[in-house]
């Protein structure tokens, strides 16, 4: 279901995005389901890095939607903005939920990519990645496992840390696993790591070696604890 509302609304998106003019996206449909808006507005913000309302009609023409945002725009705050195009809303800085009528869309819509415009700047619409350490495969162990898991819980408030490994090869080409993720053997020196990189499939890969932004989790596997690399972006590999 998640699936096939993320693809209805990118083949939307994509009819009519300008990430030139646009600062927020907006998307809705009759039986979306509500139960996964918010997850589809988290990737939709992955993948174009601009604020996003999906929101699901149903046969009445009553609407319940989720928002994720980016940093530098305060969803409560552009949702006020709109409050006259709005049922109801609510939520934090970066995700919220809200209710409306259908024929109340285009007028919000048009608002909240208007206020988003508004409160963000050029340089917050720019995708970037704040990288907390680097990291080298020799130090990936599970006693630093063990350390990184005392900092829980993550969260807005305590985002999980997100480190950089440098010069990385893939020792083969990545598998693919339904058809959306990437899984690799990756090398480092003569060190080498299986990572897992989500809905990597849909984006071009840089000539290795690469520069990988990851983060790590435990992966209980066997009755063993293992450290498991999740990918987050790839670029060709740049001098230090």
């Amino acid at each position: 279901m998640e699936q096939e509302i993320f693809d209805a609304a990118i083949e939307g998106i994509d009819s009519q995005f300008d990430a030139a003019r646009d600062a927020a996206i907006v998307a809705g449909a009759h039986d979306w389901h509500p139960g996964v808006l918010g997850i589809v507005a988290s990737r939709i913000v992955r993948k174009y890095h601009r604020p996003a309302i999906v929101i699901g009609f149903d046969e009445s023409g009553m609407g319940k939607g989720s928002g994720r945002s980016i940093e530098g725009l305060n969803l409560v705050e552009a949702l006020n903005r709109c409050a006259d195009s709005l049922g109801t809303f609510g939520g934090h800085e970066m995700a919220a939920g809200l209710a409306m009528r259908e024929e109340n869309f285009d007028l919000f819509a048009k608002a909240f990519r208007n206020a988003a415009r508004e409160l963000l700047s050029d340089e917050a619409l720019q995708p970037c990645l704040r990288l907390d350490h680097e990291l080298a495969f020799t130090e990936i162990d599970v006693d630093f496992l063990r350390w990184h898991e005392m900092l829980q819980p993550f969260g807005n408030g305590n985002p999980q840390p997100l480190f950089l490994a440098r010069e990385v090869e893939p020792v083969a080409p990545a598998r693919v696993m339904n058809e959306k993720h990437l899984l690799f053997r990756l090398r480092q020196g003569d060190r080498h790591r299986r990572a897992v990189y989500f809905n990597g499939a849909q984006n071009q890969l840089p000539p290795a070696p690469w520069d990988v932004a990851f983060r790590i989790r435990a992966d209980e596997y066997g009755g063993e604890t293992l450290v498991a690399m999740h990918i987050e972006a790839v670029r060709a590999a740049e001098p230090m």
